[in-house]
């Protein structure tokens, strides 16, 4: 028989009994893990859902966010940091970066959606992202006039053809083998002849504009003391590979893509390729006219600046954008690509002042588009071209639309002084309507150049002979084309008085000519007696930095 409890036994256990239970804590809901293709089930986000969002400002807690309220598995690299131990006392970060991140599509339509309210973001970087066409054409979207963003940088993403989106649709539909595999064969095409033109233009800037030459050395090199027979040596890869770098400096990811062409649907497949071959393929390729330097049609206007990668990235030099630094460093962009660029530039955003080119395959075509851009473009301020195969042929095509230019023949002087004029009442309501800049979202004003008008001034020599200056565009301040081929130090000489601003030489052939003649120049003028110095004509055009 159990003992009776006591009183003060029962008022503890009654007092037990109604006590309160303390709250158990809510173990949050682990995240899932992102891997590429754990969104693919998402084809776009509910329109009802984004309405319904609020978020903070703040763009990693937003995507984090917005990406539970969609139940999105949202990417790593876009989600807030986890190894702060306190909020930073400045607020959230004005730089988004990120590197080697493959991203997917989902988290691109997130990002997309609360870029425009990330009022803290001044600069986006994306380097080594891989990001496609789509993805793109996406992140183009994302920078409307809401967003605070001014600088842009997508660089190391090289970019393929994509199939056209009619294709793409009609075999969702069908699904039948043979016609997905002509699809891809056709686009293996398209891809494999856009690969050999950009290599065969490339092979050009690097010997002359010669391929038979090109190709020349490079069996001599391969096959030494065989110079009749080498070009028909078969090589393997390595040799391949190694051949292109030890004579041109070609860099694998350039050189080896294109065996892999030849070897295939070009070749047997034996894993042998003969510069004899290459040279066959190469010279069978379509060439276009080269442009006309008396063309006066913008870009835009032009079909053949038409090119789907090149659109993608021109897009973010539209009359819309609200970009002002725009960097597309080593994209692999080549002159198909920066035709299209060229296109957007003749007629770019009002805000855009620097555009970074460095490290591509532009070669001397591409500068020549980008010269007859700049015709129409006097907002730009900083173009960089550093490391993209251009020779002096480049710089003076850039050159001559850029700073001063000397008339010589009256006839050509009215031509430029009519045309002048013809624009002048069209500049003229240009700066009536000329307002206060616009300001973004934070209330800062954007970078808003006054209408730009050419000027043509007739001057006389010593001995009155008439000459005209023509007054183009003074707006660039700095031109760099670093570790270009550039060897004419003299056509460099003849270019220097009528400049605008610096011309960035470094690293380039004609580099040390042109040093030693600056030192020379130095020495004679320190020898003279100073009432016999003449005026210093290099202080006028460009400011050459070539050290």
């Amino acid at each position: 028989m159990a003992p009776k409890k006591g009183k003060k036994e029962e008022d503890e256990v009654a007092e037990a009994a109604v006590a309160p239970t303390e709250p158990v804590e809510e173990v949050p809901k682990p995240r899932k893990v992102w891997s590429y293709g754990i969104n693919n089930h998402v084809d776009h986000l509910a329109a009802e859902t984004l309405q319904a969002f609020k978020g903070i400002g703040d763009f990693r807690q937003d995507f984090a966010g917005l990406c539970d309220a969609l139940d999105i598995v949202g990417h790593h690299a876009l989600m807030p940091e986890k190894d702060l131990e306190a909020p930073r006392e400045a607020g959230p970060s004005a730089v988004l970066t990120l590197q080697s991140q493959l991203l997917d599509r989902a988290s691109m339509l997130v990002m997309k959606a609360i870029l425009p309210t990330s009022l803290h973001l001044d600069t986006v970087r994306l380097s080594g992202c891989s990001l496609d066409i789509e993805l793109l054409h996406l992140l183009r979207e994302a920078l409307t006039s809401e967003t605070t963003v001014r600088s842009l940088h997508v660089e190391w993403n090289r970019m393929e053809l994509a199939l056209d989106d009619k294709i793409r649709e009609s075999l969702n539909e069908a699904h039948h083998w043979t016609e997905i595999d002509e699809a891809e064969k056709s686009l293996f095409h398209s891809r494999a002849q856009r690969s050999l033109t950009m290599f065969r233009e490339e092979l050009e800037s690097r010997q002359g504009g010669d391929v038979k030459l090109a190709i020349q050395r490079l069996a001599e090199h391969a096959v030494a003391g065989h110079p009749v027979t080498a070009s028909l040596w078969p090589m393997d890869i390595n040799s391949w590979v190694s051949t292109f770098y030890d004579v041109f400096h070609m860099d694998v990811l350039d050189c080896e893509p294109v065996f892999n062409i030849l070897d295939s649907d070009y070749g047997d497949g034996d894993g042998f390729v003969p510069l004899a071959r290459l040279q066959e393929v190469l010279e069978g390729l379509p060439t276009d006219p080269p442009e006309s330097e008396e063309r006066l049609l913008p870009p835009a206007q032009c079909p053949e600046f038409q090119d789907e990668i090149g659109s993608a990235f021109g897009a973010f030099l539209d009359r819309t954008s609200p970009l002002e630094v725009i960097s597309f460093r080593c994209c692999n962009l080549g002159r198909l690509e920066v035709q299209a660029i060229s296109s957007c530039l003749a007629s770019p955003s009002p805000h855009l002042r620097a555009l970074n080119l460095w490290g591509n395959k532009i070669c001397d075509r591409g500068a020549q588009a980008l010269a007859q851009a700049l015709e129409y473009n006097f907002g730009l301020q900083f173009l960089g071209l550093g490391r993209n195969f251009v020779t002096h042929e480049g710089l003076r095509a850039l050159c001559n639309v850029l700073g001063t230019r000397r008339l010589e023949e009256k006839a050509a002087a009215e031509k430029v002084i009519k045309h002048l004029k013809d624009q002048q009442k069209e500049v003229e309501k240009k700066r009536k309507a000329f307002g206060a800049p616009p300001k973004d979202a934070n209330g800062r004003e954007r970078y808003w150049p006054e209408p730009h008008l050419d000027t043509c001034e007739e001057f006389k020599d010593d001995s009155g002979t008439p000459f005209w200056i023509w007054t183009r565009n003074t707006v660039i301040k700095t031109l760099n084309l670093e570790q270009n081929p550039i060897s004419d130090a003299d056509m460099v000489e003849r270019l220097q008085p009528h400049g605008t601003g610096a011309l960035i030489l470094r690293s380039t052939p004609c580099t040390a000519v042109l040093l030693e003649r600056q030192q020379k120049a130095k020495e004679q003028k320190a020898s003279m007696p100073e009432d016999e110095e003449g005026p210093d004509e290099t202080s006028k055009g460009w400011t050459l930095i070539l050290s």
